[in-house]
């Protein structure tokens, strides 16, 4: 019997061990593999011949990564496979350790390496099955969206569902706060994950579908590729007419956004790590509205907001992808079954292919589990739909709410509300 190597690669999410326990889960009662190995540190653990042996673990470790946040149980990486040298490498490692089976959990370019491991081993005549589980909040792996509001390829991405959680309970929490403090501090905006795709932020709807708050979403695909001014000044206007007609404001932007320069440094893909730059897109924009670019011999700003009050940001950062407290239980279900059905796969004799999510079309959301070839999975970069955004380029439609919505699993948190039932006054109008 042939023994398997699972690792993982790229950024973590709320539910990727449960990608991992799903295919030991299906892996260990087979009776046709051996050991399961995990890489330390995802191809890196190969390379370097660090192999964590998971089937010594007790079984309630096992369970554990169910309610386990992030990949730090095995690791994960960013690392490139350079050259043949390295891919020789890898052969060498499975062929000593008797790896019939290798099971790679990312995005687009871990099925890049996946299908590359597979190529390699076909070619040194290595019995080789290589198999991908996919991962990614950005939720950037999968075909373009059919006419029947399905994605093709694959459906959605596990990880994504929890990410989009963690920001609709977010925007839900700051609007109360909004509410509390917008006197002062008038304008909030939260810059969220995503790169340079919009699914991240467009989640920001999930939490207001009826549309109520003064929120305004911007998506990387919404705005000019090269002209930041013109943005600047295209968001301001917007945050302006929202305090007109509210007196506050909400602004949820995806870091991929061009409001200026970052100073961005790249990872080993050439993939833009913006939690690591310079600057932020929130830093940048609420500058331009407080108007710090503009300030007086005396140090004070002349804000670009059309009332009193300075506009305020955050940053959730890299907690978004790994709150175990606003997991969704549908993302966190499906990222088990994904990992289980690449273990089916592999175990059926199905050589190079990545398990995928395909959504049934229809206003019940159901789903099956399906594979595709490795190369398809690694060369199908998703863009967010451009008929999904408003045409006022600062919201999403109701499209994307519907097909969002059943991802993010339980319903969100329900706030108090009160009437405001104000007591007659009795005294003289005035104006502090």
């Amino acid at each position: 019997m042939k023994n398997v190597i699972i690792a993982q690669s790229g950024g973590p999410t709320t539910v990727i061990n449960n990608s991992i326990r799903g295919a030991i889960d299906e892996l260990i009662p087979s009776k046709k593999i051996d050991k399961i190995y995990g890489a330390k540190m995802g191809i890196l653990g190969v390379l370097k011949e660090e192999l964590i042996d998971v089937s010594s673990q007790e079984p309630h470790q096992i369970a554990l990564l169910a309610e386990t946040s992030s990949a730090g149980t095995i690791g994960s990486c960013r690392y490139k496979i350079k050259d043949d040298k390295d891919l020789a490498r890898i052969i060498e490692v499975f062929k000593k350790h008797n790896v019939g089976y290798f099971f790679y959990c990312g995005g687009g370019d871990s099925m890049d390496t996946a299908n590359k491991v597979s190529k390699l081993a076909k070619k040194g005549n290595l019995e080789l099955i290589c198999t991908g589980i996919p991962k990614t909040i950005d939720n950037d792996v999968g075909g373009p969206l059919q006419t029947d509001g399905t994605f093709a390829i694959c459906d959605h991405d596990p990880g994504y569902g929890s990410v989009a959680r963690n920001l609709a309970i977010n925007i839900l929490e700051a609007n109360e706060e909004n509410k509390a403090s917008y006197t002062s501090d008038t304008v909030l905006v939260i810059g969220v994950m995503g790169r340079k795709i919009g699914f991240i932020p467009a989640a920001a709807r999930l939490a207001d579908s009826e549309r109520k708050m003064p929120l305004l979403i911007i998506l990387p695909e919404a705005l000019s590729k090269e002209d930041s001014s013109s943005n600047l000044e295209f968001i301001t206007e917007k945050v302006n007419r929202k305090l007109k007609d509210y007196g506050r404001c909400i602004v949820v932007i995806g870091e991929g956004v061009n409001v200026g320069d970052l100073g961005i440094l790249r990872d080993n893909f050439g993939h833009p790590q913006f939690s690591a730059s310079e600057r932020t897109v929130e830093q940048l924009l609420i500058n331009y509205l407080n108007g710090t670019d503009r300030k007086d011999n005396q140090g004070r700003a002349e804000s670009r907001l059309i009332v009193r009050g300075i506009a305020r940001s955050e940053k959730p950062g890299t907690r978004q992808r790994r709150e175990i407290a606003y997991v969704s239980e549908v993302d966190r279900e499906e990222a088990y079954q994904v990992g289980a059905h690449a273990a089916q796969i592999a175990l059926s004799g199905g050589k190079g292919f990545m398990s995928t999510i395909i959504r049934k079309p229809g206003g019940i959301y159901k789903i099956t589990y399906n594979k595709v070839p490795l190369d398809v999975g690694a060369n199908s970069e998703r863009k967010f739909p451009q008929e999904w955004i408003s045409i006022d380029k600062v919201d999403v439609t109701d499209e994307f709410v519907e097909w969002a919505l059943p991802l993010i699993g339980s319903p969100l948190p329900r706030f108090a509300k009160f009437k405001e039932a104000f007591v007659p006054k009795e005294c003289a109008e005035y104006i502090p």
